[in-house]
């Protein structure tokens, strides 16, 4: 028999999103209720304050706008699914060695 964890998380279960930088891992960690309040453009598209390293993303870019259209609804969806009569969850990954 083969046995396989499946771990799923609702919007509700999202409490912040971290930001990292790829080449040092610095990190700003927005709670989610933050995310509509802010400029998430900015933070995605800034420099990294600890190594200088610059994100790649870029005013007027594609990418920045999909990243900025992702957080923004993210933010907003146990609002939107306040009401109705749907659950929404996403599977995750986890390792292996997981406890």
């Amino acid at each position: 028999m083969t046995v396989e964890r499946k771990i799923f998380i609702s919007p509700q279960d999202i409490g912040a999103v971290k930001f990292a930088c790829a080449k040092c891992h610095s990190a700003v960690i927005l709670p989610i209720e933050k995310i509509a309040d802010g400029d998430i453009g900015i933070l995605i598209a800034r420099t990294c304050p600890h190594c200088r390293t610059v994100s790649g993303f870029n005013a007027g870019m594609k990418s920045l706008e999909n990243l900025i259209a992702f957080n923004l609804l993210l933010a907003q969806l146990v609002e939107s699914l306040k009401g109705g009569n749907l659950e929404l969850s996403f599977e995750v990954g986890f390792p292996d060695d997981f406890a």
